[in-house]
């Protein structure tokens, strides 16, 4: 019963800050030290798993900034949970509230799962969006990340993951979750086809591919 494979959608020599490009749509990259990270203990199990990371604000003129995280594991482990943003905005003394599971609709009939919530403190609030891919699952919670790793593990494989998380320093608003929707979108169709299953999945990714390309010339 133990694993024998693995799966692993991140490609090969390539890292998050290759396939994420600095420039989506209107927002551009710029350097910042406000970003929310987890920090293990040094030396701790968490610390020797951790993956590659990227931590990016974007801005535009006339839109909210938005920060940009992602966490990946090649070896998917327990120390994606630190990223979640339940357990790391915690972890520095934020309130979670009003979470929620809803859908990102990144191109017609394709929809992607996604948890939102806000993170309050004394002297600052975030509203968050992020997503969890475990190999071609898109897990919405520590409970389904779970019991998904074990199916995995008893169908014999083990799996990378990645942890998506986009957010905006302002209480939460429909207008404010429409931007993180269309940044979401516009960097998901970014992204090199190739590289979009790290992201989201095989399914989803050959589904938006498949969209964006429409319906072959007659």
């Amino acid at each position: 019963m133990t694993p024998r494979d693995r799966l692993v959608l991140m490609p090969a020599g390539k890292k998050l800050d290759d396939i994420v490009p600095e420039q989506l749509g209107d927002w551009v990259s710029v350097p910042s030290s406000s970003i929310i990270l987890p920090k293990p203990a040094k030396g701790s199990l968490a610390d020797r798993l951790y993956g590659d990371q990227l931590a990016r604000l974007y801005v535009a003129e006339d839109r909210s900034p938005i920060f940009l995280v992602m966490a990946y594991g090649a070896l998917q482990s327990d120390s994606l949970q630190l990223h979640r943003p339940e357990a790391c905005y915690s972890a520095v003394g934020f309130g979670i509230e009003n979470v929620r599971t809803a859908m990102l609709d990144v191109a017609p009939n394709v929809r992607l799962p996604v948890r939102d919530l806000v993170a309050r403190s004394e002297s600052r609030v975030e509203t968050i969006t992020y997503w969890t891919r475990i190999g071609d699952d898109l897990p919405t919670n520590g409970s389904e990340q779970r019991m998904m790793k074990l199916r995995q593990q008893w169908n014999g494989y083990v799996s990378d993951g990645v942890l998506v998380r986009l957010s905006i320093a302002s209480d939460t608003s429909d207008q404010v979750v429409a931007t993180m929707r269309e940044f979401a979108q516009i960097m998901l169709r970014a992204i090199d086809p190739a590289a979009l299953p790290a992201l989201i999945g095989r399914p989803l990714a050959s589904n938006l591919d498949a969209t964006s390309k429409g319906p072959s010339a007659a």
